[in-house]
């Protein structure tokens, strides 16, 4: 199909192989081998977007933590747990 976005190619080495052959066991609705790179390409993204996330939530409540906020939270929070 003719564009005039950049184009990628990709060699069916044999990690490459394995790879597909992985996410064809994962997901066996898709149905070719471009769908299943972009779905690992999709999947690996968002992993990377949660790591991201995950890490500036530990860095805010590590931030927030021993603050009168968080003493706060802990008493109205009422989930039985107590903050050590």
């Amino acid at each position: 199909m003719p564009t005039t976005l950049e184009r990628t190619t990709i060699t069916h080495t044999q990690s490459v192989n394995d790879l597909l052959s992985f996410a064809a066991s994962v997901w066996p609705d898709v149905g070719s081998d471009r769908e299943l790179m972009l779905r690992l390409m999709d999947e690996g993204a968002s992993t990377l977007r949660r790591q991201l996330l995950e890490a500036a939530y530990e860095e805010a409540y590590l931030d927030w933590d021993g603050t009168q906020d968080a003493d706060l939270w802990n008493v109205a929070s009422a989930d039985g747990l107590v903050a050590g």
